[in-house]
């Protein structure tokens, strides 16, 4: 799910650009959070709320916005900020900032889809290669061509990787919606397995290329199959 946060002090330019990202026709589940102050959305990212799209205003009552940033990229490194302003002067100090592209108040339409539509897809295709867990507070991110299974145990999901184990609090019904179905399976109601670092299904069990075995469940055996089929038949493609 996209996290994606607008501080803007204006609430006439706040309501346009809500309801434009409202209208946006995202491929991705998404949830917005709005900001008057930037000192609120600081507070915000320093509770461990991590926000992949941050559209920013320049010229907050009081505050600057470049500061904002900058306190948030000290925790954040990895979030798109969007540079929002009524002065193009403004909106090049935000390169400063690694801003991602700026907007020119009043917000048009096709621009704002524009810069929606090319964010998702960057942000779709890192997490693609990546895998990106919380772990007290902080962000690791895991090579997905590395993961070779999600256990579930309990209010928390173990992955384990060739060379690594990590745990985080998850849970499993939330991460299977979330990775890619074509690369991951859920073979039972405790595993995710990573078809690509699959040797060989077997009735009951899926033998992983480091031979650890995962089981299968009887009602999802079938499924499993024919999803490793599928992912063997696209790697001859």
């Amino acid at each position: 799910m996209l996290k994606i946060a607008v501080c803007e002090d204006e609430e006439q330019h706040k309501k346009i650009l809500v309801d434009l990202i409202g209208r946006y026709p995202f491929e991705t589940e998404y949830c917005l959070t709005t900001f008057e102050h930037g000192f609120e959305l600081v507070e915000a990212n320093r509770a461990g709320i991590k926000f992949d799209i941050i559209f920013l205003d320049m010229r907050l009552d009081n505050e600057d916005g470049i500061d904002v940033a900058n306190e948030i990229r000290k925790t954040n490194a990895t979030v798109r900020i969007i540079i929002t302003t009524s002065l193009i002067e403004y909106a090049i100090q935000g390169y400063s900032v690694n801003a991602s592209d700026f907007l020119l108040k009043p917000l048009p339409e096709e621009k704002v889809f524009q810069i929606l539509k090319k964010l998702e897809h960057d942000i779709r295709q890192s997490k693609n290669n990546f895998h990106e867990i919380e772990i007290n507070n902080e962000r690791v991110f895991i090579k997905c061509d590395e993961i070779l299974y999600f256990e579930s145990l309990g209010r928390k999901i173990k992955v384990t990787t060739f060379d690594s184990e990590y745990e985080y609090y998850y849970t499993i019904s939330a991460l299977e919606k979330e990775l890619d179905s074509l690369r991951f399976v859920l073979c039972h109601r405790s595993y995710i397995i990573h078809l690509k670092n699959v040797k060989s299904i077997k009735t009951k069990t899926a033998i992983l290329k480091n031979g650890i075995m995962i089981p299968i469940s009887s009602k999802r055996n079938q499924k499993v199959y024919d999803a490793f089929t599928r992912y063997m038949a696209g790697l001859m493609e």
